[in-house]
């Protein structure tokens, strides 16, 4: 894990590389991979948050977290104003922003205590800039509560 909370499978190329495409393209075999793959790297009692894509919403990612076969609970409980990708932003010059991210807790109440020992995990299916990281983590850490990214892989941006 680096400093600044986040942790990853591997590096973002090769079959790693597909597996993340996949899973943003919708592709099933992705997704029920990607979910695996999280269930070795997450702990056994834990809150998962799955991370919304540019759109808003978190379609892809919440799809992978049904797949984990763990005992965890997810929470799909953040939002953002639908925008350009960080990737996009970057590439044109510009600084990317946190799109008015967004943590909705009210929904940690049905989380049940124990669920709480293994913290709070935000799934992705790539790191790349660390913007939506960083502001997915800043949303949750509002409510008073630490959290931890976990991607599938990770794309220092050159």
């Amino acid at each position: 894990m680096n400093k600044r909370g986040m942790i990853w499978y591997g590096r973002y190329e090769g079959w790693l590389r597909l597996l993340a495409h996949g899973v943003k393209d919708g592709d099933r075999e992705c997704i029920i991979k990607a979910g695996r793959l999280f269930d070795v790297m997450l702990p056994d009692r834990c809150i998962v948050v799955p991370m919304p894509s540019h759109l808003g919403d978190a379609r892809q990612m919440l799809e992978v977290a049904s797949r984990m076969p763990g005992h965890r609970f997810v929470l799909d409980s953040l939002t953002c104003e639908p925008h350009e990708s960080c990737y996009s932003q970057k590439k044109d010059g510009y600084a990317p922003s946190d799109f008015g991210m967004q943590f909705l807790s009210s929904a940690l109440e049905d989380a049940p205590s124990e669920d709480f020992a293994g913290g709070i995990y935000i799934i992705d299916n790539v790191i790349c800039t660390g913007t939506t990281a960083s502001a997915a983590r800043r949303a949750v850490a509002v409510r008073g509560l630490p959290s931890i990214v976990c991607a599938l892989a990770y794309s220092p941006w050159r």
